[in-house]
């Protein structure tokens, strides 16, 4: 599978103490698309993909989407936040 095509949806919540600063849209192979993908920014101020999750009854989140294959993660890593650094924010 090949990254198709990326959206960026600005959603900076750093004024809040938050480390999330956009949203994303990620379209593979133009056939799936997975919403809800973050771009999250590190203690480090290195960037970094979150993937669609959702708290279960254990108080914990679990990924509802995961990339089973460490090329398309990093594929879909590098799309995302290339995608994110040219987006006129």
């Amino acid at each position: 599978m090949t990254v198709t095509s990326v959206k960026i949806y600005p959603f900076d919540t750093s004024e809040l103490g938050g480390m999330v600063r956009a949203m994303a849209e990620v379209v593979l192979d133009n056939v799936l698309m997975i919403k809800g993908v973050k771009v999250m920014e590190g203690k480090g101020g290195g960037l970094f993909v979150s993937y669609p999750s959702q708290k279960g009854k254990d108080g914990n989140f679990h990924e509802l989407v995961a990339p089973m294959c460490d090329n398309l993660k990093k594929q879909i890593r590098r799309a995302v936040v290339d995608a994110f650094k040219d987006a006129d924010l």
